[in-house]
């Protein structure tokens, strides 16, 4: 039987209205903010449906997928500055080349080379060569390292040729981390000579500070004294002197004598310093364990206390009245003095203490 046109319309619309229902009930169970969730698809086209994972309530919830999101590499700390001498050094551009010889070896990344590393301070092969074989004390591979320079002192010079002692703390850490695993402070010997255009240039790496040496378990009580003084400042190079027996008990005591009076910061005893006494064959009393070069005394560089009223001339005064002190080198010349002092240029940036033999 023909349906009339109004019963038509009717079956029509209410059939529209039952679709309507139908959709807006299931976009309010796919989504609570109104926003469908997109639905990945195959490369042929099919629905890629999450699998349900939960039911709760006879209602199927789905998870999430975790991104994995890898770790961000570490970054080692950034490279110290550069060292800059006092405006009252002497022979503050040789200073100043002496300290990049040493920064440039101890300042590299986990890959860098030692051969690249010296290749960046000289483009003489032969010197490049020998530095790196003299660099390979602080040069640590698959490691990172940072070396700050702490001071630059005069070892000896002539108008051709100069030693630099350079003072520095080098750390040393893993790759993919940011802290220092160990640290070591260190006197090099660095060596520079007039180049044709008169400007200093790199010569040779004479000593890159010594090897690390354990502490004795029978060091003798005067030398744990000075070791353990936190009033002596006292480099690595020099600590592992003392460990090897290397060091005068005369020293040992004339040290402690002056930490009685003024803490005071080394530069070195044996390592580190020219085996002679600089461009002569005359034996340095440093390399004998009798001499110690001081470049701080409570926190004032000598090189900036030049001033007969300063705390360092006291302390020469007092050093150079003791019958112990067999010489004295500094900025000035006492006319009374018991010990043998002297001064020149290479001994305006220290305070060189030997002494006599202990019999």
């Amino acid at each position: 039987m023909k349906r009339s046109p109004f019963r038509q319309w009717l079956a029509l619309a209410v059939a529209l209205i039952f679709a309507i229902s139908v959709v807006t009930v299931y976009e309010r169970e796919i989504t609570a903010d109104g926003d469908a969730p997109a639905i990945p698809v195959d490369g042929d086209g099919a629905v890629d449906v999450p699998a349900p994972n939960e039911t709760d309530g006879g209602v199927t919830t789905t998870t999430e997928p975790v991104e994995d999101v890898s770790a961000a590499p570490v970054a080692p700390p950034p490279f110290p500055n550069q060292f800059e001498p006092s405006p009252n050094e002497v022979q503050a551009d040789a200073k100043r080349l002496g300290a990049v010889v040493a920064y440039q070896i101890t300042n590299y990344g986990p890959d860098s080379s030692v051969n690249e590393l010296a290749a960046g301070v000289t483009a003489d092969p032969a010197r490049a060569d020998a530095l790196a074989r003299g660099a390979a004390t602080v040069h640590h591979p698959g490691m990172w390292s940072r070396g700050t320079i702490e001071y630059a002192q005069l070892g000896g010079h002539f108008d051709d040729r100069i030693s630099i002692m350079v003072v520095i703390h080098q750390e040393l850490g893993g790759e993919g981390t940011a802290d220092a695993e160990r640290a070591e402070t260190r006197t090099m010997d660095v060596r520079l000579m007039r180049g044709a255009s008169g400007a200093w240039e790199f010569e040779e790496l004479a000593s890159a500070g010594g090897q690390p040496v354990a502490r004795p378990a029978d060091l003798s009580p005067l030398a744990a004294s000075v070791v353990d003084d936190p009033r002596i400042d006292l480099p690595d190079s020099a600590i592992w002197d003392i460990y090897s027996g290397d060091t005068d008990h005369a020293l040992l005591e004339a040290m402690l004598d002056i930490a009685e009076r003024t803490p005071y910061s080394v530069i070195v005893l044996k390592t580190g310093h020219p085996h002679n006494v600089f461009g002569t064959g005359r034996l340095s009393n440093h390399t004998v364990g009798r001499a110690v070069d001081i470049h701080e005394v409570d926190s004032e560089l000598v090189i900036d206390s030049h001033d007969a009223t300063s705390s360092i001339y006291a302390l020469s005064e007092w050093l150079v009245s003791r019958h112990d002190i067999r010489e004295f080198g500094s900025p000035w010349r006492f006319d009374d003095a018991v010990a043998h002092n002297f001064t020149d240029e290479v001994h305006h940036d220290h305070l060189h203490v030997g002494v006599f033999p202990e019999l």
